[in-house]
């Protein structure tokens, strides 16, 4: 019952939190930790009731510890084992298309290391190295168990249907090799038209700098894109000057407060891109201090979680104190285990 209010204590401060500011971080991801955490709690209570009322209870409760909940972990990990292959047929080989990859490897490394040392003990190695080796572990567990939490606030976030008269689209760019958009970028394109069409009034901003590797501009082959879709030129503004998201959000703030002409009232503002880049988008708005909301374009099921994995270790490094905080827990942990009861 401790562990029930424990989780509900989560959801409750992190529901006041994202009341107040919806691209919080922390606050998304206090109600996902306590989430995930009370529905494992309650089917721990639930699986021993169910072992407790006769024998057969007991061994359905054997087969979904020691079979079922194997099974998944196990077709989870090969499932990002093999996804790094289909990257590679699709995508070209990559150092991020193999992430997915070192993820499954991790898991099926880790996850059994854990319970081996916590099955021996300390008695069979020395404290020292005993206790190295459980925190790397914890470290890498944790890590890994709010990679879920991150999940399923982005999956969260974007369940909430934004219903608002926009005045303002921007569409973040991404990488392109000619001045035709591909299709993650075309997606996100399309999915900023389906928004304009409602919202008849509002401008499109195309968002995106010329890299190293790019003929032109992404905004200028964003523009061409909508050009060729009927969208009016007037309707169009540029902003080719950033190469971050942060710059992106920057950047464009700037445009559309230089266009916006009503002084009494701040425009309504969306920014379109890829489903597993919408929290990070959202979070790096607030970061520039504007208020936008993001919508996310479907992207192919073989090149989400590389994407994922790639968005969270970014969110990561941008909340260093989280990561940290992290690190800090585990390391108490493995003091707290190696003190004398």
């Amino acid at each position: 019952m401790e562990f029930v209010i424990l989780a509900s204590c989560f959801i409750i401060i992190g529901m006041v939190v994202l009341l107040r500011e919806r691209r919080s971080f922390f606050g998304g991801m206090s109600v996902a930790f306590g989430s995930i955490f009370l529905t494992l709690t309650l089917l721990s209570l639930l699986l021993v009731q169910i072992g407790e009322v006769s024998n057969k209870g007991s061994f359905i409760v054997l087969m979904i510890v020691y079979l079922l909940f194997p099974v998944l972990f196990l077709g989870v990990s090969i499932f990002f084992i093999v996804n790094t292959h289909i990257m590679n047929t699709k995508e070209g080989r990559s150092v991020t298309a193999k992430l997915s990859a070192l993820l499954g490897l991790n898991l099926l490394i880790v996850v059994p290391a854990f319970f081996y040392l916590i099955t021996i003990g300390s008695g069979e190695i020395h404290l020292v190295l005993f206790s190295a080796i459980l925190f790397l572990i914890l470290s890498d567990l944790l890590i890994s168990f709010f990679f879920i939490c991150y999940l399923f606030y982005s999956w969260m976030y974007q369940m909430i249907p934004i219903k608002k008269q926009i005045d303002y689209i921007i569409v973040l760019g991404s990488g392109i090799k000619s001045e035709e958009v591909p299709p993650l970028l075309k997606s996100r394109l399309d999915k900023a038209i389906e928004y304009y069409v409602k919202n008849s009034s509002s401008k499109i901003v195309v968002s995106g700098g010329q890299g190293a590797d790019e003929p032109v501009s992404e905004a200028f082959a964003m523009k061409k894109y909508l050009l060729s879709q009927q969208i009016p030129e007037e309707k169009i503004l540029v902003e080719d000057a950033s190469t971050t998201t942060y710059e992106n959000m920057k950047f464009s703030k700037k445009i559309i407060f230089e266009d916006w002409k009503n002084d009494k009232e701040n425009p309504k503002i969306l920014f379109s891109t890829n489903n597993y880049h919408v929290l990070r988008g959202a979070l790096y708005a607030r970061k520039a201090q504007l208020k936008a909301e993001g919508v996310g374009a479907p992207t192919a099921l073989y090149f989400l979680p590389t994407a994922l994995i790639r968005e969270y270790i970014a969110l990561l490094m941008l909340y260093k104190k989280f990561t940290i905080s992290m690190i800090f827990l585990c390391l108490l942990m493995v003091i707290l285990s190696a003190l004398p009861i």
